[in-house]
């Protein structure tokens, strides 16, 4: 009795659940379509006429919809329909002889079962990945669609996981060993998935170097266990052993998603996240989702805030400790967005040095900069203007043009402009960087080593940096109160950047504690909340006028608000 219950639960459900109720509908279509053809000969006359023909075309479509055996049982319907009932004339009323409509109907289901079978290996054919022969991404959609209409009211929904593997090194092996030794590579991993999950799970290839396996939950551990001791194991090619890095990301049913769609989504963006934070496996979590999310939403608005005004450059003043003034500001850069209010750049500078935005960003800063400079110069402001660049900046080849021509244009003075690249920017591509910067260096402008301290510079290649000031990361200055070590290692940097001719400037003063702990480390220029926040420039001058020297000393004490 239970189990008459859980099956008509189940065909209910499955009738409920929207791939249920389609296959249904195409059922009743066919059966209308027989139905209808049927009427059709017997109105006009009888199964002598041609009439008869229109049999196939219901039996074509339950062999395109349901393949070999809708089609056999399309026929086996129309051959019925048009059978021993049918008269081969309505006028006389002559019947058939059996033979007749017995060689008819097993010609309908020859028809519609070699149409079926056709059908279905037209289908595996394109529901296989040419390269590595795994199904790809339909078929795991249908299969997912198959599992999601298993559940049944009042008990437990099915609990599966679907898991994203992303070939992190495919495309440094491709360069390296070839195209050929790629596909062997795509090949070898699909096996490896496969002998992993031996026939606990479903091994999916979604596109170039994306995979996908769906598993029980119940098997979950163990699969996934199976599956990174085979992944460690190296891939032979031309005899050579190869280490294929495999990132893991995963989405469970029905915690992260309830359709197929969601389910490939969420577990492809864990992976992405997994991949670019070095992790080995991720679980998907709507807040990484979330902030994707708001992330493209706002790239997608940036080209029309360039457009429409709402970028400004805010400055935030360099204090020099020995002459007590201000010698000049860095520009950081502000969005007055209609939605969210006043951006800084965390908020969107890093999306933005991920695509090809910040070629169109960084011509407007280095604009608007020389604008401000050459009006600070004209008004007697003997100030210099930093901004910064990053590692996407330096690779430019347009840099050098865009950078002479805006000097050019805004008629200032090339020793009165300076560059930040912090060092993880110098880093990325050391010759290319110090091509770069010793092309700026020879026009005048100045070349800041930013955020010193953060990052692994070798002391031989800063030597061979053209560079002319080094900014101590501002981790290391806050703490400066606090930690003798810090200390320590702030002097030891403002010893090293005075030994090779630059200036120190330490980031992040904030009190008054700060400042004279950066003095005493014999840092040259301070910076940070504590002597001024980013303002306008309009702000700064007001407050930093020659005839108004600013009591830095008060200013320290009662700190400055900070802009969230």
């Amino acid at each position: 009795m239970l189990r008459v219950d859980r099956t008509l639960a189940l065909a209910l459900t499955r009738w409920q659940h929207p791939a249920g109720q389609r296959r249904w509908l195409a059922v009743a279509v066919i059966a209308i379509l027989i139905a209808g053809a049927t009427l059709l000969v017997w109105h006009t006359g009888g199964i002598r006429y041609a009439f008869s023909h229109i049999m196939y075309l219901p039996i074509l479509l339950g062999a395109a919809l349901f393949g070999a055996v809708g089609g056999i049982a399309a026929g086996l319907a129309g051959g019925l329909a048009l059978g021993p009932g049918m008269p081969i004339d309505t006028a006389t009323g002559e019947m058939q002889e059996p033979v007749n409509w017995v060689y008819r109907a097993v010609f309908f289901m020859v028809v519609g079962g070699v149409v079926g079978m056709l059908g279905q290996a037209v289908g595996r054919l394109l529901g296989e990945d040419p390269v590595s022969g795994a199904p790809s991404q339909q078929p795991l959609r249908q299969e997912l669609g198959r599992s999601l209409e298993t559940s049944v009211p009042g008990q437990a929904t099915p609990r599966f996981s679907v898991l994203v593997a992303i070939f992190d090194n495919y495309s440094e092996l491709v360069n390296t060993f070839g195209p050929e030794v790629g596909v062997r590579l795509i090949r070898g991993v699909v096996e490896r998935l496969r002998f992993a999950c031996a026939e606990d799970a479903g091994v999916y290839h979604l596109h170039g170097e994306r995979f996908a396996v769906v598993v029980e939950r119940e098997r979950l551990d163990e699969v996934r266990a199976a599956v990174r001791a085979r992944a460690m194991e190296p891939l032979v090619a031309d005899g050579v052993p190869l280490y294929v890095n495999l990132t893991f990301g995963r989405a469970d049913h029905p915690e992260h998603g309830s359709s197929a769609e969601e389910l490939i989504q969420r577990a492809t963006i864990a992976a992405d996240l997994a991949s670019r934070r070095g992790e080995r496996e991720r679980v998907y979590d709507v807040g990484s989702d979330q902030n994707s999310r708001e992330n493209l939403i706002l790239l997608s608005g940036f080209r029309g805030a360039l457009n429409d005004g709402e970028l400004s450059l805010y400055h935030q003043p360099k204090w020099h400790l020995g002459s007590e003034q201000v010698v000049g500001t860095e520009v950081l850069l502000r969005w007055q967005h209609r939605e969210h209010g006043l951006l800084t750049p965390a908020r969107f500078i890093p999306q933005l040095e991920n695509s090809h935005l910040i070629h169109e960003l960084t011509p407007w800063v280095v604009s608007a900069a020389l604008r401000d400079l050459g009006e600070l110069q004209r008004d007697g402001y003997n100030w210099h203007v930093a901004l910064n660049l990053s590692a996407r900046n330096l690779n430019d080849e347009g840099l050098i043009e865009d950078l002479g021509r805006a000097l050019a244009e805004a008629g200032t003075s090339p020793e009165q402009l300076e560059v930040e690249v912090t060092e993880s920017a110098v880093l990325a591509d050391p010759e290319q960087a110090r091509r770069v910067l010793g092309r700026l260096r020879d026009w005048g402008v100045g070349v800041a080593i930013d955020d010193f301290g953060a990052g692994q510079t070798s002391l031989g290649y800063l030597s061979r940096l053209p560079a002319t000031s080094l900014k101590i990361d501002r981790a290391l200055v806050q703490q400066l109160a606090g930690a003798s070590s810090d200390c320590r290692i702030v002097e030891s940097v403002a010893g090293l950047g005075r030994r090779l001719g630059m200036e120190v400037v330490a980031e992040g003063v904030e009190d008054r504690t700060t400042l004279a702990m950066a003095r005493g480390a014999g840092c040259d220029i301070v910076q940070g909340y504590g002597i001024c926040p980013p303002q306008p420039l309009e702000t700064i001058r007001q407050t930093f006028a020659p005839e108004r020297p600013a009591n830095i000393h008060r200013r320290c004490t009662e700190g400055s608000p900070r802009l969230v």
